[in-house]
């Protein structure tokens, strides 16, 4: 599945309460049609330029009965 989005949050996820500082995961609210989802990912330099109200790409597959979730930034004609 392939869906463009526009990104309506953009946070650092914590678990047990621990420091924001020390995440290594970045999270993603994204509005896709009529419905709004969340995306969290460990951070990497392509996902770290993503900011709310850009306009994003949404893939998603299912690997060995495994769903994964992929978020890029539309730049220009950088999108298929």
């Amino acid at each position: 599945m392939k869906k463009i989005g526009r990104v309506v949050e953009v946070f650092i996820p914590t678990e047990y309460e621990n420091d924001i500082m020390n995440s290594k995961r970045i999270g993603f609210k994204v509005k896709l049609d009529n419905e709004i989802i969340e995306i969290i990912q460990e951070q990497n330099k392509d996902n770290c330029q993503i900011m709310k109200n850009d306009l994003v790409l949404i893939t998603e597959q299912k690997i060995k009965g495994e769903n994964y979730i992929d978020i890029y930034l539309i730049d220009g004609d950088d999108y298929e």
